[in-house]
């Protein structure tokens, strides 16, 4: 009896554990069933937004070189700081935290915390800089277990070795901002993206951008990377090779900052530019501008401070003068306006003007740059001496319109193109564009200025150069070009040959005769000779007041009031290969200042 008792109590009992197993299993069978069918695209799309994060992979930026191979602008390795997003991230105490032990610029925080704000999703590295030091990045790594949710990625860094003699030419490049996605809608909006701000790296933006690649990183709940793909290489942007000779423009930059103005009383640095190019192919071997800036400002992320004191130096440092720069032209563009007349058999070879110091028309005196004036002299003559008084009368003669069309022809009044955003035209005024623009018609008085390259006139550096390439080469409209090897057709330049030889003789006379405003600057190096032109602008006449307190001479004045000292010029003489401008602001004299600084620039390319 008493076994037939424990063998019901235990049937019982396996029944009961039976039943709740079936119970049981039936539950975790529906549950299952639940997940994997009823609800299955629902969690399988919950899966995946927790499980992959996709992201742009920013390509290296392509480098750019001088003519010889030499780096001018470059990439090297560095680290970008991140903070990955989070629901309950107490993201002020980290900050906090940063900005406690390291440098951080509080303006990549402050545009950092923008970006987190608008951020749609949690488990995301979002950027914060690019700009540590290697002291900020070590002492994040020693402490990195307090912040776990800071991440580094290796990245690349633009750099610029040459610094501030290649500045204004390479530029630099910025942070992509609104104002860039509002101008360029192919920009992607990336925020560990940097493009071209100025200069050459601005100009090929795009070329040495490349193209983005695609990264899928497999993350766990906590958000931690547990696999990293690169489904889409990055294509990495393209090289630029320049025609620009680093040491060229190295020794240029000295020989013009190295003036100092020791004549003059006062000793503010001198300002300006020097453009060297090949008169056969168009390639800039130099282009100075002076002062400058050192790009790799730029880079680490320039300061406030740093950008205020750019902005507001009153040389304008940031200013490319070379492309920039707008000057009145002066007895630089006589050449043109000798062509001008010959071209239009306005005057010949022989024919003569005298010359007394002074052209009086009506009742308006127009002085020659010589008191005394250079007497009764023909073509070749005047543009040797420059006598203003020559010009004067010639320019009655020929017009403002043919001195015009003649002046196009030889590169001015915007004629040309660059590789450069930044490049401004000239102006070559016209009876039509007086009208337009002045409201009032053009006078006599004011074509006997624009013969000397006064009055409404402007024109750039390489503007002058370009011209200057064009009468030495004597049968293409050569086009300046910063890109080495470049291939372009030239049109044909439509001037006389003959006249074209007149006005070389002439310029060879301005350095290598002992009546030549440049003599004292023609080279000394065996077997080469310089053809060129000096000018000097007057910017301010000298007042009475002035001449009361004994100022009478240009270089004693304030260096604001001071003239311009420009020279253009070509060389070798018989077979011509580099033409060059020179413009010292409020330099003085064309002669004494401008054209010894193009003289050593020319020995130092043909020795």
């Amino acid at each position: 009896m008493k076994n037939l008792n424990l063998k019901k109590n235990i049937e019982r009992r396996f029944f009961l554990l039976s039943a709740l197993k079936g119970i049981s299993f039936g539950v975790l069978s529906w549950r299952l069933f639940d997940l994997q069918i009823i609800e299955n695209k629902k969690y399988d799309k919950l899966s995946k937004n927790n499980q992959f994060n996709f992201s742009l992979v920013v390509p290296e930026r392509g480098e750019i070189y001088d003519r010889k191979g030499r780096v001018l602008a470059a990439n090297r390795d560095a680290f970008s700081l991140y903070i990955k997003s989070s629901q309950n991230l107490n993201l002020k105490k980290i900050l906090d935290k940063l900005l406690l032990i390291t440098n951080l610029n509080k303006e990549d925080v402050n545009n950092f915390k923008n970006r987190y704000k608008n951020l749609k999703k949690n488990n995301v590295n979002v950027f914060i800089t690019d700009n540590l030091s290697q002291r900020d990045i070590s002492k994040i790594a020693v402490r990195l277990h307090e912040f776990p949710e800071v991440n580094f990625l290796m990245t690349k860094k633009r750099v610029y070795p040459q610094g501030t003699i290649t500045s204004h030419l390479i530029g630099y490049t910025g942070k992509l901002t609104e104002q860039d996605l509002k101008k360029n809608k192919n920009l992607i909006n990336f925020s560990n993206l940097r493009i071209g701000k100025y200069g050459l790296e601005k100009f090929f933006d795009n070329k040495l951008r490349g193209e983005f690649g695609r990264r899928r990183e497999e993350v766990n709940a906590r958000g931690k990377i547990i696999t990293s793909n690169l489904y889409e290489k990055p294509n990495a942007g393209k090289n630029l090779n320049l025609s620009i000779d680093l040491n060229i423009q190295s020794y240029a930059l000295t020989r013009l900052q190295n003036l100092n103005s020791k004549k003059s009383k006062f000793n503010e640095p001198e300002t300006g530019s020097v453009v060297v190019m090949d008169v056969n192919t168009g390639e800039l071997v130099c282009c100075v501008s002076s002062p400058n800036f050192n790009p790799n400002i730029f880079t680490r992320g320039i300061k406030s401070k740093e950008w205020k004191s750019l902005i507001n130096n009153k040389k304008a440092p940031l200013l490319n003068r070379a492309v920039s720069g707008l000057y009145s032209p002066g007895s630089t563009i006589k050449m043109a306006v000798a062509l001008a007349a010959l071209e239009n058999g306005i005057i010949g070879y022989d024919k003569k003007f005298f010359c007394n110091g002074v052209k009086e028309y009506g009742d308006m005196k127009f002085h020659c740059w010589h008191k005394y004036g250079h007497g009764n002299i023909n073509l070749s003559q005047a543009i040797e001496r420059s006598c203003d008084v020559f010009f004067y009368e010639l320019g009655l003669k020929v017009g403002i319109e043919k001195i015009g069309l003649m002046l196009k022809k030889l590169g001015l009044d915007g004629n040309i193109n660059l590789e450069l955003n930044e490049l401004r035209k000239g102006l070559v005024p016209s009876k039509k564009w007086k009208l337009n623009v002045k409201g009032t018609r053009w006078t006599p008085g004011e074509t006997i200025n624009a013969s000397i390259g006064q009055g409404y006139m402007l024109s750039n550096p390489i503007e002058l150069a370009t011209m200057v390439s064009r009468i030495a080469n004597s049968e293409l409209s050569v086009e300046p070009t910063l890109l080495s090897g470049k291939t372009k057709k030239f049109a044909k330049l439509d001037i006389n040959k003959n006249h074209l030889n007149y006005i070389k003789s002439a310029m060879s006379n301005v350095v290598n005769s002992e009546l030549g405003t440049a003599y004292k600057s023609k080279l000394k190096i065996k077997n080469f000779k310089m053809a060129g032109k000096t000018g000097t602008v007057q910017v301010v006449r000298i007042s009475e007041d002035e001449r009361e307190k004994g100022i009478i001479k240009n270089k004693d004045r304030e260096w604001k009031k001071r003239d311009h000292a420009l020279f253009v010029g070509y060389a070798p003489l018989e077979k011509p290969k580099y033409s060059i401008c020179v413009i010292v602001e409020h330099g003085g004299s064309g002669s004494t200042v401008a054209a010894p600084v193009a003289k050593d620039i020319m020995e130092k390319l043909l020795v």
